[in-house]
């Protein structure tokens, strides 16, 4: 059955189910007296919604075990006691069998539960990466904007401080020193002499004075634009690192906070797994005892039973009593014909198990009598996976299942609701394509298609 179930999801459908009984045909029939697999589905589809669950595929080999026990106890009736001995040996070794197919089936549904509930905690971590480096990338955008933005005006505010330096320092005038001042008044003292000769020689002189007063008035307006550049630029390069000091103090900020929330969430993340694994190895130490004993236990309970009634007879033997009645001995032995298919009366199995108004139901006797061990005599159950199961009836508890297990299943339902996803949105398949059928979203970018759907 396990290869059978092709995705691996625990659940076999009528292909898997076809797929079954086409290799075990001879041993089905011979075991179950079952001939097609629409009477396997509706003997054994306990819910009948067309999928043999983990259970459902586990009252398979119960009702085997259960069908082989009653003819083994006929037979003890019939003082066949070497065949009935060798049947309840096989009875036994089918339910060792059952301990471990169980064990397994449950370890499946207890791994997939983990996985879904690390997959969620995973797709929860990528959406919070998700939205930080969208945050991130928001900021980074703003910052370089805002420091694109700053220093344009800084230069636009050097330049303007420049040129009006620069217009500045150019009206500057330096004042005639001594030297030249006297030069200059004797040789207009000389020239009102009418000495030429020494007016024309103070002259050159004064020109060579002029001359180096100009290359001095020059070299110190350029040292005054140089000077007065260099400090411009160090005050803007001043104002610009204060502005990028204070953004990488906000991405530092970012980032811590990043920091805190990431060991916040991991913590939550991993909050439960280890308390999810310590519930499922209770629930599967508690159900592999009862597996292992409970078929025993019921079995001694019988026996007990069938011992006290044997009593009671040798009592009315004593007293000269009539013999006590047989009725159950009779359906039993109804029950076991039945499973044979033989008897020469039909079953009448009516009791909570067909819905035909009180009528008597008269089909394939086998299939009858394995209904109606299932509905009355119902074989050990394990509920490996029935408290987890999406399919919910309106006139049934929410906690109908939840017993003989310390409550620990309603813990473990409770941990994984925690983590389901709440308000999922519902995205039609043709918000991928375009009117030309035109993919214009991948599945996996799905994310994209939310803001408009939102609209």
């Amino acid at each position: 059955m396990r290869k059978a179930d092709f995705r691996q999801e625990g659940y076999l459908n009528d292909k898997n189910i076809q797929l079954v009984y086409e290799k075990k045909k001879r041993i089905i029939e011979d075991l179950l007296k079952i001939s097609t697999v629409e009477e396997f589905l509706e003997v054994f589809d306990d819910d009948m919604d067309g999928l043999l669950n983990e259970d459902e595929q586990i009252l398979v080999f119960s009702i085997i075990k259960t069908r082989i026990q009653i003819i083994a106890e006929e037979l003890c009736m019939l003082k066949k006691y070497d065949l009935y001995k060798e049947l309840m040996r096989e009875v036994r070794e089918i339910e060792a069998l059952i301990v471990k197919y169980q064990h397994e089936l449950r370890n499946h549904v207890h791994l997939k539960q983990l996985n879904d509930y690390i997959n969620i905690g995973d797709e929860i971590v990528d959406d919070f990466q998700r939205n930080w480096d969208s945050k991130k990338n928001n900021y980074e955008e703003k910052v370089r904007r805002n420091l694109t933005t700053k220093e344009l005006v800084l230069r636009n505010n050097t330049e303007e401080k420049h040129n009006q330096g620069v217009q500045k320092y150019g009206q500057i005038k330096l004042k005639p020193s001594n030297k030249m001042r006297l030069l200059q008044l004797q040789e207009k003292l000389v020239a009102i002499n009418e000495r030429i000769e020494e007016a024309a020689n103070y002259r050159n002189e004064l020109r060579i004075l002029e001359k180096k007063d100009e290359e001095r008035l020059l070299k110190i307006k350029g040292d005054l634009n140089r000077n007065l550049k260099k400090d411009l630029e160090r005050q803007e390069k001043l104002e610009f690192k204060k502005l990028k000091d204070f953004y990488d103090a906000e991405r530092n900020k970012l980032t811590i906070q990043q920091n805190k929330e990431t060991n916040i969430l991991h913590k939550q993340i991993n909050l439960h797994v280890n308390d999810i694994k310590r519930i499922q190895n209770q629930i599967t130490n508690f159900y592999d005892e009862e597996a292992k004993k409970g078929d025993e236990m019921i079995r001694t309970r019988e026996r007990q039973v069938q011992t006290n009634k044997v009593l009671s007879t040798f009592k009315g033997v004593k007293t000269f009593s009539g013999a006590p009645a047989s009725g159950g001995m009779e359906r039993k032995r109804e029950i076991a014909l039945a499973l044979l298919n033989l008897g020469s009366k039909s079953i009448s199995l009516n009791v909570s198990m067909e819905s035909s108004g009180g009528k008597e139901v008269t089909t394939k006797k086998s299939s009858l009598a394995l209904k109606f061990i299932i509905k009355n005599h119902r074989p050990l159950g394990f509920e490996i996976n029935g408290d987890f199961s999406s399919k919910k009836f309106c006139n049934v508890p929410e906690n109908h299942d939840l017993r003989n297990d310390n409550n620990l299943k309603n813990k473990i339902r409770k941990l994984l609701d925690q983590r389901k996803h709440q308000d999922e949105i519902f995205i039609s398949p043709t918000a991928y394509y375009d009117n030309n059928l035109n993919i214009v979203c991948d599945a996996k970018d799905y994310r994209d298609l939310l803001p408009m759907i939102s609209k």
